[in-house]
């Protein structure tokens, strides 16, 4: 069924009228089954949420995987040390065997575009349990903050590294670099986020967003059951072009566009095309044995989204924004 039109809704980003269409779709992370509505924007082709709900308690309850604080064991965490700080430059024979084995420590790959130090002061925005932070102040890090009005409680990562329980209008900087991984599209109000973060930032350094692109290979295959929509929480799921237009407004730039993209897009997607929620005993996130989905299955999606992030067509993304002169 093709969605219907809908010219009389202008988009919020770029605010085009002409081919803007609304898509139903319902929450598939817990199995709610609950219905919402995004306007497809036929100009910039953002997602944007129609319908947000009154109550965000029942989509973000107590175990929400970004709040929950599992500590690892000391051996576990020596391992993650030795190999971030292999990838940092600092080489050891263990550190290069664990890189080699397992691929970069993701959060390196994300901060060498921006020409990171460990002396310089980061901010990430919708940190949640401060997990990243805490690898990174391990790895040598000493000026981490971290922002997220939904956590507990303030929480003290050690010398050098904490998560604030506030809004993001009560941070003060400078910042050398800011992340937002993940949290932009949970946000119900993207220009006024990047325009208080474009304070916050000298000129000429960077902020960077990861988060899921509209429009891509997954959009078009899945639509409503792709499961990075995420429906309600994903307020706003961007393409490049309007990033590229909330950017231009708010004092940014877009300096280039990293895909990486991972199995998830298809395995998620295909398992919510068969009524499977991601939190459910038959999902390959939570049991892998009693999941429809095999290994075979997730090599070959894997090989797929190396393709599709090449050819800039995979369902997520690092956007490196600069801050221009004021």
């Amino acid at each position: 069924m093709i969605p219907p039109l809908r010219p009389d809704i202008p988009c919020a980003v770029c605010r085009g009228h002409a081919g803007n269409r609304v898509i139903e779709a319902r929450e598939m992370m817990f199995g709610l089954r609950d219905p919402f509505h995004y306007l497809e924007c036929g100009s910039c082709g953002c997602l944007a949420l129609l319908d947000p709900p009154a109550d965000w308690s029942r989509y973000y309850p107590g175990g929400y995987y970004a709040f929950v604080r599992t500590r690892g064991s000391p051996l576990r965490k020596l391992l993650k040390r030795m190999r971030a700080r292999h990838d940092l430059g600092e080489g050891s024979v263990l550190g290069a065997i664990l890189s080699h084995g397992l691929g970069p420590t993701p959060w390196v790959e994300w901060l060498a575009p921006a020409g990171i130090g460990r002396e310089d002061a980061v901010l990430d925005v919708g940190s949640g349990n401060g997990l990243m932070l805490e690898d990174m102040r391990d790895a040598g890090f000493c000026d981490l903050t971290g922002v997220d009005p939904y956590i507990a409680r303030d929480l003290d990562l050690g010398p050098g590294a904490r998560v604030l329980k506030r809004s993001l209008e009560e941070v003060e900087g400078p910042f050398a670099f800011i992340m937002m991984n993940h949290s932009f599209e949970h946000m119900p109000d993207p220009e006024s986020v990047l325009a208080h973060l474009a304070r916050l930032l000298p000129p000429e350094r960077y902020l960077m967003i990861r988060m899921p692109v509209a429009g891509t290979h997954a959009w078009r295959t899945y639509g409503a059951d792709w499961v990075q929509l995420d429906a309600p929480r994903h307020q706003f799921v961007h393409t490049e072009a309007s990033v590229a237009s909330l950017a231009a407004r708010t004092g940014f730039r877009v300096d280039r566009v990293v895909y990486d993209s991972t199995a998830f897009q298809f395995w998620g997607s295909e398992q919510y095309r068969r009524d499977v929620p991601l939190e459910s005993p038959g999902s390959y996130l939570v049991r892998r044995s009693a999941s429809f989905v095999r290994r075979r299955d997730v090599t070959a999606y894997t090989r797929t989204a190396r393709e599709l992030n090449q050819s800039r067509d995979g369902d997520q993304a690092c956007f490196y924004l600069v801050r221009t002169d004021p």
